[in-house]
Formats: structure tokens, sequence, C-alpha cells
């Protein structure tokens, strides 16, 4: 109980310094911080049309909030989920390329989750062969993935009617918004859904307690016969499930265009709003939905703190950027 206690105070100390440092910014470059909050965090709650939409924005960032966790569990800090997002989303448009009608539902989560995980087992073999510093490799596979990404996009893959954009995914086989006006999707269920199963995985299966004892001591897990090395395999493979997971949802569950934008915006930075839910989560995976729902709301408020205050949208990836460093200096300190 009292670490529980310690870690909400923590918590909330984080983004009350977060929030601190932001009104100073925002208060230098000329904007009103208290109707810019009162648009971000207040007005996303005033209509069941706006919360619904924020819950939509909280389904790709709980997916890969559960990958950092997953790492965070097994002894690693792992940055991949931004790559393997990209993956994700590739495989659903590969899909829509090759397939029509409702069979391209299927294929695409398949072949998305595949091209994940195949994203992920290259940092993961890596670091148990030779040892390779899991941040380092997770951050170049992630430029690959990026550029990979797009250069498919632009060219195999292009829709020749937009060019701004992938070939979409035929209407038969797209997850439609279950509220109509709205971009609540099956997407958000799927993802919530996902962190269930997740939290039944750690707690009550034996892989789940053998990623635990590894990440927590891997001398003691030695000698109970557990081998970390499989256990850090069995993080990265499931964790690249929820962050390709993630990447299909965005191009055959999210509207309105139902494919992949060729800069990659609906996509781009997910595997990184994923971290900061992760951390304001604890790495548990109730609270890193809990946070995902947080930043959820303040992603839906930034459109209208943009219109109602006139302060950029920019500035909501500064709070998240502040309360990832406070969290952080936390860790830094003990």
């Amino acid at each position: 109980m009292r670490f529980q206690t310690a870690s909400a105070v923590n918590i909330a100390a984080a983004l009350v310094m977060a929030f601190a440092v932001g009104t100073a910014l925002m208060w230098i470059s000329g904007y009103d911080p208290l109707s810019s909050y009162s648009a971000m965090l207040i007005t996303p709650l005033s209509d069941w049309v706006y919360f619904l939409s924020a819950l939509a924005f909280s389904a790709p960032m709980a997916l890969t909030g559960l990958t950092f966790s997953l790492g965070l569990r097994a002894g690693l800090f792992n940055i991949g989920a931004e790559g393997q997002v990209y993956m994700g989303a590739l495989g659903a448009v590969a899909a829509a390329y090759l397939l029509g009608g409702p069979a391209v539902l299927p294929l695409a989560f398949a072949m998305g989750l595949i091209l994940a995980v195949l994203w992920s087992s290259v940092p993961a073999v890596l670091k148990i062969w030779r040892g390779v510093n899991e941040v380092i490799s997770t951050i170049m596979m992630n430029w690959v993935a990026y550029w990979v990404t797009i250069m498919a996009v632009s060219t195999a893959f292009a829709n020749p009617l937009q060019p701004e954009e992938s070939v979409k995914v035929p209407e038969p086989a797209r997850l439609t918004p279950l509220v109509p006006g709205t971009d609540f999707t099956a997407a958000v269920p799927i993802a919530y859904a996902a962190a269930f199963l997740v939290l039944i995985f750690l707690k009550y299966s034996v892989w789940g307690y053998r990623i635990s004892v590894s990440g927590y001591n891997p001398i003691a897990a030695k000698s109970y016969g557990i081998k970390p090395e499989r256990a850090v395999l069995v993080a990265f493979a499931l964790g690249s499930v929820t962050a390709g997971l993630a990447g299909v949802l965005q191009v055959v569950a999210r509207p309105p265009s139902y494919s992949l934008a060729r800069n990659l915006a609906n996509v781009y930075g997910l595997g990184f709003d994923g971290i900061t839910a992760a951390m304001l989560g604890r790495g548990h995976p109730v609270g890193v939905v809990l946070a995902s729902i947080f930043l959820g709301i303040m992603q839906e408020g930034a459109r209208h703190m943009q219109i109602e205050a006139g302060t950029p949208y920019e500035f909501v990836k500064v709070i998240q950027g502040l309360i990832i460093l406070f969290l952080a200096l936390q860790l830094l300190r003990k």
C-alpha cells in the first residue's frame, strides 16, 4: 500500500511540475494558460462525441504502452514500438493491395503482426547473441522501418487516385465507427482487451512469471532454472504483437481514410506516446490504459485548444515530454 501511495504521489508530482512548466512556457510565448488548459482538459469531457474521440486516440497509445511495459518487466528499455507500428500498418496496407473484399481484414491482421514480430526479432537476437544494447538497436530499427514504409507507400502501395496516401482498405473489410458520427471503432475495445490479456499473462502464466523474475534479477532466475535469454525473446515478441496491432488498427479501424498517409502522419509518434503512457501507468497494464485515456483526452483537447485559445497544437507534445522528463528524474533519484 505504501508503494502504491508513493507511486501515486510521484505521478501527481510529475504532472503538476509538467503543467507548471507548461504554464510558464505558454505565458512567455504570449498564450493564455488558463483558457488553453480548459480547452485541453475540460472541453473533451463536455461532450460525449469529444470523449469518444479521446478514447479513439487512447487505443494505439495503450497498445504501444504495453510494448514498453513488457520490455520493462523483462529488464529491457525497448523503444522499438515505433518501428513495429509502422510494420503493422505496412502489413495492413499490403493486404489491401493484394486482396479485395472482407478477406482483407484477417490478412491485414496476419501480415501486420507477422511483420512486427519479425522486425522485433532483430534487436532481440542481437541482444541475446551479441549483447547489443536494445536502446541503440531499436532506435536504428525504427528509422529503417520509417524509410522502408515511406518508400513502400510512395511506390508499390501508392493510391493512384490520391497520391498523398496508400491504397485504401476496401469498405467490406473496414472496422467502422460503433457510434455513428464519432471515431469510436472496435479498435478501442480491442486495445483494452489486449491490456487485460497482458495482465492475465503476466500475473498467472508461467512465462509471465519467468519474464518478471528475469527482469528483476537474471542471476536469481538462472538459479531457479529460468533462462533469461528466452524471457527476453518472449517479451520482445509479445510486445511487438501489441505494437503491430496498433499499426494494423490505425489502417483498418481509423476513419475517415482507412489508409496509411504518405508521410505516415496517422502512425508517426505512436510508439513514443506509448512510452509516456507506460511511465505514467507505472508499467501496469491497467495503469497503462488509464494513462492512455488521460493522454487521449489531451490529444483530443489539443484540437480544441488550437481553435478556442489559439494555442499551438504542439504544446501538448511539450507537456508530454515534460511528463517523461520529470518521471525519469524521479527514477534517477532512486
